[in-house]
């Protein structure tokens, strides 16, 4: 054999042996991606799971809302422990209203909450003393030692539905969600002026009385922002948090 042949030969040999590898190497590739992109498509599944869950619980509290602003802070319901509302009285008195879960006649107007406050009344109202613990804590105050008023937005921080007291869950264990509700801003309508619908209710429209006849003002509904926010009791990552806005 002449030797430039045989070398030439050699030479083809090397070369398909690095073509075999690199089409292995390839191949790998493309079976490592599939793999990764069916494990991660898997996690994905299951992570939207247990999220759908959580929005589940978070949309569900955000229904039961509407009986809670409808009803004038009427939720009997476990872990919200209010079978009577509140008696908004004027909305143009901020100081008039009160919580009829602590005072049925409203015989004293010590008897307010911050709850009823921040249903009856808008957020620069809001009572700024006293303490800050309860389901009747006086004070919507979240932190009294820097001046003016100090709203938290994250539900957990004074939540006005679902405190440690008295919690609000859906669901079973592992699959157990717990809901914080926490009203973070009011914008007062004109909906009541009460004298001409029933006193402490918010129906009706905005209105003034001369000489026996009624004139109606254009009517502007309440507003209020909430913050709503469910979480897996045992393992806080999985959670959803949503803002509700409601007109009353």
């Amino acid at each position: 054999m002449h030797p430039n042949h045989y070398h030439r030969t050699m030479n083809e040999r090397g070369i398909a042996l690095v073509m075999v590898l690199v089409l292995a190497l390839i191949g790998l590739a493309i079976v490592s991606a599939l793999i990764f992109m069916v494990t991660q498509g898997t996690t994905m599944s299951g992570a939207m799971r247990f999220y759908r869950s959580a929005e589940e619980a978070s949309v569900g509290t955000a229904e039961i809302l509407t009986d809670y602003f409808e009803n004038r802070g009427v939720l009997n319901i476990l872990g919200a422990p209010y079978a009577s509302g509140c008696n908004c009285g004027n909305p143009s008195n901020a100081t008039d209203n009160c919580d009829l879960n602590l005072d049925p006649t409203c015989s004293t107007a010590a008897m307010r909450s911050c709850r009823c406050d921040k249903l009856c009344n808008f957020t620069a109202d809001w009572p700024i003393a006293g303490v800050n613990t309860g389901p009747f804590r006086p004070s919507c105050d979240d932190n009294t030692g820097i001046a003016l008023l100090q709203v938290n937005l994250d539900p957990r921080n004074n939540p006005d539905l679902g405190d440690d007291a008295n919690p609000i869950t859906f669901g079973v264990a592992p699959n157990q969600y717990r809901v914080y509700v926490k009203i973070v801003d009011t914008v007062r309508g004109n909906t009541d002026v009460g004298t001409l619908v029933t006193p402490g209710e918010l129906g009706g429209k905005g209105v003034t009385e001369e000489g026996g006849k009624t004139f109606s003002s254009s009517p502007a509904p309440y507003l209020y922002r909430t913050e709503v926010l469910a979480e897996n009791t045992t393992n806080p990552r999985e959670n959803s948090r949503m803002s509700v806005l409601y007109s009353y």
